[in-house]
């Protein structure tokens, strides 16, 4: 095999591990291989807190020989060198007697990467970018990078770009396949469900998962609520306050809003965060505050003003955008966008297609947002 073969292996160790196993942290595989290019040691990190890639593949790799000193390392992620929930993966690297190691991406936290501290130890580091490794852990870079959610946007809209008519009437605007896919396919991949609570009120919102022949499932809900309208007693038969077992409710308002004295299900959460004098969310606090509470990824489904607001302030990663097959007539209708000024083409916000698919006669559009 080849150095490239062999972090492809280690690649699709990584694959195996299952996301909520292994909550904010990332995916990774490794292997060592002898100098007869066999594969003497597999591994990858399977449950958050316990060991990393790295270790399980030198603990097999010394059980088959005690001498690994004409072995290779590959890891598809940059070793670590900080003291977290485990120690340092580079001490057991250079404590191994390895001395090549072959990475397959970097990692975006300088103050626990290993690359440097290997080099000095005179151990043969060497970086083969793959972008299928940094794919992978596409959420876990945008978390440590910067210091928010991985976001994806999803917006239903007609051929024309409309997403309800003049009354704000939106069902439906593609059809039963689509948004069967948005349940199986893009809220099932996230920590939570971001909207406001205007959307959640005015289009009686669930925000769950909703499957065919299955019973339905919960995620959690992270509703933008600066008065905590929600809260409302006019507003407790909302759907979005099912019974929940394993999920919250996090209501995010201004200071002081919410009595803190005021009694609350404990499966509702309350997050006070900084709005300004326009009472604009300020969505760099907020991120912080959503990876503090385990959020890693949202799939955002709100109306046009909040998207547009999200998306001008590059808060947004990924969009997956649903043409239903139809033409609405209507130059009152909602539109996918809300801005109150005008922009010239060469301030727009450019987007490669990822994947694309139709169902029946709407087609699906996955982009990834290109940082300007």
């Amino acid at each position: 095999m080849t150095t490239l073969e062999h972090l492809i292996e280690a690649l699709s160790l990584a694959q195996k591990a299952e996301r909520k196993n292994i909550k904010g942290n990332p995916f990774v595989g490794a292997i060592v291989v002898d100098e007869n290019n066999n594969i003497i040691g597999t591994g990858y990190h399977k449950i958050w807190g316990e060991k990393h890639a790295e270790v399980y593949a030198i603990e097999e790799a010394l059980a088959h020989t005690p001498d690994l000193t004409k072995c290779s390392l590959y890891v598809t992620l940059e070793p670590c060198s900080h003291h977290g929930k485990t120690p340092p993966c580079t001490d057991l690297i250079i404590k191994s007697g390895i001395k090549k190691v072959f990475i397959g991406s970097l990692d975006p936290n300088h103050k626990v990467s290993g690359f440097q501290l290997l080099k000095q130890k005179g151990i043969d580091i060497v970086l083969i970018e793959l972008k299928e490794a940094l794919q992978l852990n596409k959420v876990f870079f945008t978390n440590q990078k910067k210091q928010r959610p991985f976001v994806r946007l999803k917006i239903a809209a007609t051929i024309a770009g409309k997403m309800a008519d003049y009354e704000a009437d939106s069902k439906w605007i593609t059809n039963t396949k689509s948004r069967a896919y948005v349940h199986s396919n893009i809220r099932t991949e996230v920590d939570a469900i971001l909207s406001t609570a205007k959307t959640v009120i005015d289009d009686q919102a669930t925000l769950n998962i909703r499957t065919e022949n299955a019973p339905s499932k919960e995620v959690n809900a992270v509703i933008i609520d600066r008065t905590g309208s929600i809260l409302k007693a006019e507003n407790a038969s909302l759907p979005i306050f099912y019974q929940r077992k394993y999920t919250k409710i996090y209501i995010v308002t201004a200071p002081n809003t919410i009595a803190p004295t005021k009694p609350l299900p404990s499966n509702i959460e309350i997050i006070e965060t900084t709005f300004n004098s326009n009472k604009e969310i300020d969505v760099t606090i907020l991120g912080k505050q959503l990876l503090e509470k385990g959020i890693y990824s949202v799939l955002v489904e709100a109306g046009e003003i909040f998207s547009s607001y999200l998306l001008s302030k590059k808060w947004v990663d990924e969009l997956d955008y649903f043409i239903g097959s139809k033409i609405l007539l209507d130059n009152q209708a909602v539109t996918g966008s809300a801005v109150s000024k005008n922009i010239v083409l060469d301030q727009e916000i450019p987007l490669t297609l990822l994947s694309s698919m139709p169902f029946d006669n709407d087609i699906y559009l996955h982009y990834a947002i290109n940082e300007s």
